[in-house]
């Protein structure tokens, strides 16, 4: 029989991540000057919201929801570093940063995976998640290296 609590804790974790990453990107959004730079972490910001979303309705479906956990004392200090690089460095400094914040919820995405006691209905979600975190730093790497070549 799974762990329900394991499994319940695990998806809040992941939800709070995203809503940190939702948050982030939105911070990022209005520190940027690129146009289009500013759509992309836009919507990226909502599709963090749509993770974190799902997360916790599968908590919830766990008979679990702590969906008004507070923020991490870490959301905060990233926020204020974010401003800092984006006044010290503009648009490349902000890349560099969400892609330093998406690097680390992909190694905790990643750890959920390989975790071994996560119900494969569970794996899927975090899974697709994943690759979609891939995905944006893909994106977001790919944008620094044309930035640098400019």
């Amino acid at each position: 029989m799974p762990d329900e609590e394991h499994i319940a804790d695990s998806l809040e974790k992941l939800a709070a991540l995203c809503r940190e990453g939702e948050s982030g990107f939105r911070e990022a959004a209005e520190h940027v000057t690129d146009p289009d730079l500013k759509k992309l972490l836009h919507e990226v910001s909502r599709e963090r919201a749509r993770f974190a979303a799902d997360l916790q309705n599968q908590a919830v479906r766990r008979s679990r929801s702590d969906a008004d956990r507070p923020a991490h004392i870490l959301k905060a200090v990233h926020r204020g570093w974010l401003g800092l690089r984006a006044a010290l460095g503009g648009d490349n400094a902000v890349l560099a940063a969400v892609e330093s914040g998406d690097r680390y919820i992909q190694e905790k995405y990643d750890q959920y995976i390989r975790d071994g006691r996560l119900p494969d209905d569970i794996l899927g979600i975090i899974r697709n998640q994943a690759q979609a975190i891939v995905g944006t730093l893909d994106r977001i790497r790919a944008l620094r290296r044309r930035r640098k070549a400019a």
